[in-house]
């Protein structure tokens, strides 16, 4: 148990510094965030992570089109954020040749994304959902909403219509670790 928690202890204190790291590029880094090894960060400058969110081992993101990532996300193991595609809409020239698009992923707060989850560019996920594990988000998730499959479908809420209503004027700045 000990060994253990040596090792977790040690695991997320580079965690910390590489996310340390990272904030040197990024547009911002907030408090506490933590990215984990193996981890591939494509276009850093586009991409903005809140207070306390985490992404796990071996998950690529993309800032190309944009990416906000809100406060007390967690993002699972192998997850693929993409916020650019190569255009291929002109049938007379090679795809290799017509260019990216990007367009922006947003992940509110208190999301959580388990493993191998594929988010398309222009997505925004609402605040509290669930992707379930290798899902593939082509549209929008609604707030508190469990989702699933490939392409990701509701599943269900995660709390009574009136519950959500009232979690969703929590502020979450108000919260620290």
């Amino acid at each position: 148990m000990i060994l253990q928690n040596l090792y977790n202890y040690i695991i997320f204190k580079i965690a910390r510094y590489r996310a340390i790291f990272w904030s040197l590029f990024m547009g911002y880094v907030g408090k506490g965030v933590y990215i984990l090894g193996g981890c591939r960060i494509y276009h850093p400058q586009g991409i903005r992570i809140g207070d306390y969110s985490g992404i796990n081992h071996f998950t690529d993101i993309g800032g190309r089109g944009g990416l906000i990532i809100g406060r007390y996300v967690m993002i699972g193991p192998y997850c693929q954020i993409i916020t650019a595609l190569h255009k291929s809409t002109d049938w007379t020239t090679p795809i290799s040749k017509q260019g990216i698009e990007g367009s922006t992923v947003t992940i509110e707060d208190d999301v959580w994304l388990g493993a191998h989850v594929i988010v398309l560019p222009g997505v925004k996920i609402g605040r509290g959902a669930i992707v379930g594990a290798g899902a593939v988000v082509t549209n929008d998730v609604r707030p508190y909403s469990l989702v699933a499959g490939v392409p990701a479908r509701f599943i269900r809420n995660r709390f009574p219509e009136k519950i959500i209503q009232k979690a969703k004027k929590i502020d979450w700045s108000k919260f620290e670790n």
